[in-house]
């Protein structure tokens, strides 16, 4: 398993328990900045029973340490944000949370969302890690603010160029078409439903192979109404991933087709469609100027400016926390009772 990284972010991913401290609770460690606290063996036994439930695996006594230190970070960051009057409301916190909820979908409960979270890491409850997130994010804003702005200026010709060079051999588009579908889903449907839906499709079926021209004016009527519904264009790229999302029905039916084909009606686990392919694009090296594989509205030389920016921001995020975590642990009082981590 990977060393547990010590820096306070990271800490985020284990939880700040309030457990209250009990005369026969041993110390695994004290830390001061602006107050004395103890960090005692049963929240650190806590911390790691629950990273330890989480991947699956005992946690060696080096990574116990780990696990303490990440620990102490956080206490350190949350007795500086006291010290610096640094602080978030519960509106913050409250909006923040439901921000995250909503990503999950209008019915996400909280349940979900602290799943969601650990999927990705997070083993913290899901307040606990806002409320240190937001805080970190006013720390940047209200201490770091111009060095943060000197990090966000845009990416120059430059790099963009030498971004460009370097992920040249993934910027790559595949045989690409350009099509037109008209689709019932029949997902969830009856027997009755679904023997209805195939009759309806295969009237249209029937109407444009007499009459090729009326593929748009029954994409324009398209509706819940009429039965049956439309995308008026979409690329699909010659891919084993496009073919997964698709399935080999869709998929084969539509490469097959020539531009300005109609496909027969195409039978898939989940409904029947009809596609019509307008065009042909063949594999290409992209060019700066070329649109992204995927979102014809962002160009290469935009997505890599994108990226760019993202990533310098990301550095320096990184960096501001470590070295505040540094400053901190030169300035506080830390105490480990290395004697009281075995067990």
């Amino acid at each position: 398993m990977k060393r547990i990284a010590t820096c306070f972010l990271v800490f985020l991913f284990t939880a700040i328990s309030a457990f209250a401290q009990t005369s026969i609770d041993k110390p695994a460690a004290t830390i001061k900045l602006v107050k004395q606290e103890v960090i005692s063996v049963r929240q650190l036994r806590t911390d790691v029973e629950k990273l330890e439930n989480s991947v699956g695996v005992k946690l060696t006594l080096d990574q116990r340490k780990d696990v303490l230190d990440a620990r102490i970070n956080s206490m350190l960051f949350l007795q500086f944000c006291e010290r610096e009057k640094i602080s978030v409301s519960e509106a913050q916190v409250n909006a923040a949370l439901s921000q995250l909820r909503s990503q999950l979908g209008t019915a996400a409960t909280d349940a979900d969302l602290e799943k969601s979270l650990r999927a990705s890491g997070v083993f913290v409850d899901p307040a606990t890690f806002v409320r240190q997130r937001l805080l970190f994010e006013t720390y940047i804003q209200t201490k770091r603010q111009d060095e943060l702005k000197v990090a966000l200026k845009a990416p120059t010709a430059d790099e963009i160029l030498k971004a460009y060079d370097l992920a040249k051999a993934s910027l790559v588009r595949p045989d690409t078409i350009r099509i037109s579908v008209i689709y019932v889903d029949t997902k969830g449907k009856t027997n009755a439903e679904i023997a209805k839906a195939k009759e309806l499709i295969n009237s249209i079926s029937v109407s444009l192979k007499s009459n090729p021209t009326k593929f748009d004016e029954y994409v324009l009527r398209a509706s819940d109404q009429a039965g049956y519904k439309a995308i008026p264009s979409m690329y699909l790229e010659k891919t084993q991933q496009s073919k997964s999302i698709f399935g080999d029905e869709f998929f084969n039916a539509a490469f097959q087709a020539n531009v300005g084909e109609i496909t027969p009606v195409i039978e898939t686990p989940v409904g029947y469609r009809i596609v019509r392919v307008n065009e042909f694009l063949a594999q290409k090296q992209l060019t700066l100027s070329d649109p992204v594989p995927g979102n014809q509205n962002l160009t290469v030389q935009e997505f890599l400016a994108i990226q760019l920016a993202s990533e310098k921001q990301q550095a320096f995020l990184n960096k501001a926390e470590a070295d505040l975590i540094e400053a901190l642990r030169k300035e506080a009082t830390i105490k480990i009772y290395s004697e009281n981590l075995n067990w």
